[in-house]
């Protein structure tokens, strides 16, 4: 419960192992906690946890008995009264794409979301007065993955969640009913009106509000693609941005799948413009707003309608959070995925419609050009590993990546995770010792440009904190690639012994210049 010094992108970060760090150090260089009122209640929180809150004030509870909290108060609200703590979590047990990918590459261990979670559940307050625990949040199937609902001693692990199915089960855990250990409400988002869902009562963290959810595109590795989109009305949204600006959030982040398709009801996926524009100048001219971040976008849409993309440019560069060098820039994460028109037939057949799988590289690198010349500059995420992937369709990555190298980005290579409710689900993941060297070139590929173009600024402006920005500038950054190659070079073996050295390379080519 952090806004990483105001960085949605940084929380990221959260996804590594400590390593050596000491997790005190960790907490106030990293994710130092929300800010909370004089009550102890905190002054903003997670997305899901509102959403929570306010089911359950506008079905019978009431402000004196659902408190929101930070972890280190809840002694302070926990007590013989208690029936119930909700908690919900992105991570539990470190089985997301970053936590897989990020803590393995660097020695392996345990992420922070996984042991901060453990800490939380393991709390002294929680332990002698023993309340119902139920946890939700996308996060939560992991606990029955890896069974670790019993070892953490939760009663009911939430997975999904429509309002009536939240109040019922807050209202059978009170009364002291009993409940299954896993209750699965994801399946019927096609089947409910999203205008049912109530308006938040208290501001999120980042001033996150919700303009979509779902996707619908059918990517087979992704949960929110599989789900029908419902788009949240207008009016709704801009009540929400009322509410967050009224409570003291001068930033507002647009939670979506996809924000150049919101308002778009075809099938073959075309944006609707004036949907899209009127939503983006309807915040921007609401009195308070100060700053708009979108959280996704697809690149398709981008292809589709150009002209979309500059007008939106032309509202959102006065509202951009991020700088590259000296200049504004406007930025959310899209999808790459792989340069592999075989993969993408296979696995993601509706990513690039309204075009066909065969027109993907050209897609790419079409948006990325169209993004760049509007101050667009987008965190790509692609995926290493998926099933049945080839030699052949690395290659064809690696050929993608070669045509994107003049266009400023952001890249991030994750290895494939089976999600829980995606149709990959029973695949088997990518792990570390399996990885071909294609696909080391490729990961290696990846953070060379990563270093190159973003080392000189992305510190600069991104980590506020002036004791963490001099000890990863003039230790970490310069040392840490040669240490690490030469650890893997005795332990992990030749292959990421050359990734870190290369990565070294790339690094004292950027000091140097």
């Amino acid at each position: 419960m952090s806004d990483f010094f105001n960085n949605p992108f940084m929380a990221f970060s959260a996804g590594f192992a400590l390593g050596p760090i000491p997790l005190g150090f960790a907490r106030k260089t990293l994710y130092p906690p929300i800010e909370r009122y004089q009550n102890g209640r905190v002054k903003y929180a997670p997305y899901g946890l509102r959403k929570v809150e306010t089911i359950l004030l506008e079905n019978g509870f009431n402000e004196s008995e659902v408190a929101v909290v930070h972890p280190d108060n809840m002694e302070e609200f926990i007590g013989p009264r208690t029936k119930v703590v909700g908690i919900s979590s992105m991570d539990p047990t470190g089985m997301g794409y970053v936590s897989k990918t990020y803590s393995s590459i660097i020695g392996g261990g345990e992420p922070m979301n996984a042991v901060e979670f453990q800490k939380l559940v393991s709390n002294s307050a929680i332990k002698k007065f023993n309340p119902k625990i139920i946890v939700g949040g996308f996060g939560a199937w992991q606990l029955e993955r890896k069974h670790m609902t019993d070892k953490y001693g939760i009663d009911t692990v939430l997975i999904g969640g429509r309002p009536e199915t939240i109040t019922n089960v807050f209202n059978k855990m009170v009364n002291g009913e009993h409940l299954p250990r896993v209750i699965l409400d994801d399946d019927s988002l096609s089947k409910w009106d999203y205008r049912t869902m109530p308006i938040c009562k208290h501001a999120a963290i980042h001033g996150a509000v919700e303009i979509s959810k779902g996707c619908g595109r059918n990517c087979q590795f992704c949960t929110p693609t599989v789900q029908y989109k419902v788009d949240v009305p207008l009016e709704k949204i801009m009540q929400e941005v009322d509410m967050t600006v009224r409570e003291g959030s001068e930033q507002i982040t647009l939670v979506t799948e996809d924000l150049f398709l919101y308002g778009a009801n075809n099938n073959r996926f075309v944006p609707n413009k004036k949907a899209v524009t009127n939503l983006v100048k309807s915040v921007a001219n609401r009195p308070g707003v100060k700053g708009i971040q979108a959280s996704h976008i697809s690149l398709a849409p981008i292809v589709n309608s150009p002209s979309m993309i500059k007008e939106l440019a032309e509202v959102l560069i006065d509202y951009s959070w991020y700088s590259f060098g000296k200049k504004d820039i406007i930025t959310a994460e899209t999808g790459i995925e792989t340069g592999s028109s075989r993969l993408m037939k296979k696995y993601m057949a509706g990513k690039m419609l309204p075009y066909k799988p065969e027109q993907w590289q050209e897609i790419v690198t079409n948006a990325f050009g169209i993004l760049n010349d509007n101050n667009w500059v987008p965190l790509a995420t692609l995926i290493v590993g998926l099933p049945d992937e080839k030699e052949e369709d690395v290659l064809k990555t690696l050929e993608l990546m070669d045509k994107l190298k003049s266009y400023k980005a952001f890249y991030v290579p994750l290895f494939f995770v089976p999600l829980e409710n995606c149709v990959l689900m029973n695949n088997e993941g990518a792990e570390l010792d399996s990885l071909s060297k294609a696909r080391w070139d490729f990961f290696i590929l990846c953070w060379e440009y990563n270093i190159r173009l973003w080392k000189p600024t992305f510190l600069e402006h991104r980590i506020k904190n002036p004791i963490l920005y001099r000890a990863i500038n003039n230790v970490l950054i310069p040392y840490f690639a040669a240490i690490m190659g030469f650890y893997y070079g005795f332990t992990r073996g030749k292959q990421l012994k050359q990734a870190f050295w290369s990565l070294g390379v790339a690094q004292s080519l950027t000091k140097k210049k």
